[in-house]
Formats: C-alpha cells, sequence, structure tokens
C-alpha cells in the first residue's frame, strides 16, 4: 500500500494507540479480577486481534520480499543464529559488566515485570510471539516500510525507526540493547524487502530472554561474547552478499 509520510506517521499513530490500549485495557482487568493469567489472556486476544485486522486489510505486505524460493529456508535459518546470537551478545555483557549492581532498581523492576507478564501460556505467547509479530508490523512494516518508500534515505529511516523502538521500550536497562536489535532488523528489512525474517529474529529473541550466564567465568562470558559477535558479523555478510 503506497503512502507518503503523513499517511505513515497517521497510520504508526493509530497502530501506537492500539498497542498501549491493549496494555492498558489487560492491566485494568487484571487489577479488577486480581488475576495476572486473566490479564495475559486479555492481552493476548487484544494483540491477536489487532495482527489479523493489520495484516488482513493488507497495511504489511507478508512476503518474503527479495529473498527468492531457494534462499528462504537459508535466510530463516541465519535470522535465528544471529538472533540468538545477539542475545549471548546482551546477556554475557550483562554478566561481565555486573548489571544488577550498577542498575539495581532498574534491573529489578524489569524483573519483577516479566515475572507478571510471562507466567502461564497466554503471557509466553503474547511475550515470545504476537508481541514481536505485532511489534514488528507498526515498527518495521509501517514506520520503516512508509520511510523507505519515501525519500528518506535507508541509514536515516532505520536510525529513526531504531529509536522509536527504543524509546518503547523505555529509558533505562532496555534502551541500548533495543536500539541496537532494531538497527540489525532494519537493516534486514532494508536488505531482504521482507518483514518475514524480522518477525523470526524478533520471536527468538523474546524466547531467549531467560538466558542466565551469572555463573559463568569472565573468561567464558568472553569466549561467549567474541563468538557471538562473530555469528552476527557472518550473518550480515551473508545477507548483504546472497540476497
Amino acid at each position: 500500500m503506497k503512502r507518503g509520510v503523513g499517511g505513515t506517521i497517521v497510520l504508526f499513530l493509530l497502530w501506537c494507540f492500539g498497542y498501549f490500549a491493549i496494555y492498558v485495557i489487560g492491566s485494568i482487568v487484571g487489577d479488577i479480577t486480581k488475576s495476572d493469567e486473566i490479564m495475559n489472556w486479555t492481552i493476548l486476544s487484544g494483540f491477536i486481534l489487532m495482527t489479523v485486522v493489520y495484516l488482513g486489510r493488507s497495511y504489511v505486505e507478508l512476503s518474503f520480499g527479495r529473498i527468492g524460493r531457494r534462499m528462504v529456508w537459508p535466510a530463516v535459518g541465519m535470522s535465528v543464529l544471529m538472533a540468538a546470537a545477539y542475545v549471548l551478545v546482551l546477556v554475557s555483557v550483562f554478566t561481565l559488566v555486573d548489571i544488577e549492581h550498577l542498575f539495581p532498581q532498574q534491573t529489578e523492576h524489569l524483573d519483577k515485570s516479566v515475572k507478571r507478564l510471562f507466567p502461564g501460556i497466554a503471557g509466553l505467547l503474547y511475550g515470545c510471539i504476537f508481541c514481536p509479530i505485532l511489534e514488528e508490523i507498526g515498527l518495521r512494516g509501517i514506520l520503516l516500510g512508509g520511510l523507505l518508500k519515501t525519500r528518506c534515505r535507508p541509514w536515516l529511516a532505520i536510525l529513526i525507526t531504531a529509536l522509536v523502538f527504543a524509546l518503547l521500550h523505555g529509558l533505562g536497562v532496555q534502551f541500548v540493547g533495543s536500539f541496537i536489535f532494531a538497527m540489525i532488523v532494519g537493516w534486514l528489512f532494508w536488505r531482504t524487502g521482507s518483514i518475514v525474517p524480522c518477525m523470526i529474529a524478533h520471536i527468538v529473541n523474546n524466547s531467549l530472554s531467560f538466558i542466565d550466564l551469572s555463573g559463568q567465568t569472565n573468561a567464558v562470558c568472553l569466549i561467549i561474547l567474541v563468538g557471538s559477535l562473530v555469528v552476527i558479523a557472518l550473518g550480515i555478510r551473508w545477507f548483504a552478499k546472497k540476497i
């Protein structure tokens, strides 16, 4: 669907309204019922409905873009590897700098939020699957996709989208990690012309967020960090050459 900058901004703002409204409604329902499980089922239902609406009305094209048939599964596999490697980069860096002691209040608040949001099947489904899908529809599909169709330079469009994505995740510990992740998947979207690898990478990223290296030595964390950075670099080079 072709639209200018104004249309892109309006559609993205509508997406933001729906996205946050679902969280607000879910929180209200959770407070009324005193049940995190009911809250999570409410949010999950809203995310599914919103996803169906945006994909059903073709606001975002769900295709493989410039990825040829023979490259679909290699591209999917590489997206998984890059996302998993990025999670290991973050976790190893956080362990090396002892993030819990540097930002005790923020990490404690984040841990409490995760424990409240992700108990049971509904929390896992929306936190690990439908939240990533919906965020990719809004950030990469609508905002970045719309900006790339204007005179906005690709690097600037990716940067703007990454900043917005990071701000949506807060100004605390998550900001830097979210920003770098958004830069990577933003480049992936620009390179492939497809939102599918971005969705897959985002799902893997959220699904592996439970990884904990706090019991490992600094040497092990350094090895994991370097190895993961190499995997990400090789993944970027692979997409740059094959797609």
